[in-house]
């Protein structure tokens, strides 16, 4: 940058500058099933045009699938995802964008150039803190309903109190010809891994997709 203001950490990581937003926080919450999957809510629309990134946490091992950021560009109302049938499940959320609202009644704010508001000491914000990109293949098996369902996993902790990045698993996964497969993401907290798992006809062996995780700061 060549004008304006900038804050660095100890690790001299630059957190804060005055050309580009902060990852806010713009809901939070957690959420309870009972086997029948999960469908959650925002207090209010979230009215961007590209849909908010929605990261969660489960409490326990679990399965999500046919996960979904629900509304449309102007209009984001919530998320949903599902689970394997019978499997309760709880866990923490949040939402967030690159975008800061005035909410503070004091304290302190940065805007750019053009005059957009970059950040305000009273909205609290999020940090990405590791992405994964590259996958071992662990194997194919057959799901008994004309379908295979492969698996891959990759070294990703999940004793770190980081949440992921649901946007990316509602993504489906192209196959080899034609066919697309749908995206499963397994917390496994009894080999502290994360599965990836794609169901489909003719899925490659080799999974391309990225999965991010962030974490609020308070």
């Amino acid at each position: 940058m060549s004008f304006g203001i900038q804050f660095s950490n100890n690790s001299d990581v630059v957190v804060l500058d005055s050309e580009f937003s902060r990852l806010v926080v713009l809901y939070k919450g957690s959420w309870v099933n009972g086997g029948s999957g999960v469908s959650v809510s925002f207090p209010s629309v979230i009215n961007s045009s590209e849909p908010p990134l929605v990261f969660v946490r489960p409490s326990q091992s679990c399965t999500m699938c046919f996960c979904l950021v629900n509304g449309s560009a102007g209009a984001w109302t919530g998320f949903s995802f599902r689970g394997i049938v019978g499997e309760s499940s709880s866990g923490k959320w949040f939402c967030a964008a690159f975008q800061s609202s005035p909410t503070a009644t004091y304290g302190f704010r940065v805007w750019d150039g053009a005059a957009k508001l970059l950040f305000d000491n009273g909205t609290p914000c999020a940090q990405f803190t590791r992405t994964i990109t590259g996958w071992s293949y662990l194997g194919s098996s057959p799901t008994g309903q004309g379908t295979s369902r492969l698996s891959w996993t990759a070294y990703t902790p999940l004793d770190t109190g980081d949440y992921m990045l649901l946007n990316n698993v509602a993504m489906d996964v192209a196959g080899g010809t034609s066919r697309q497969g749908n995206m499963y993401a397994v917390w496994d907290y009894a080999n502290n891994r994360l599965v990836m798992q794609v169901v489909g006809v003719d899925i490659l062996t080799a999974l391309y997709t990225p999965v991010a995780f962030a974490k609020p700061i308070s």
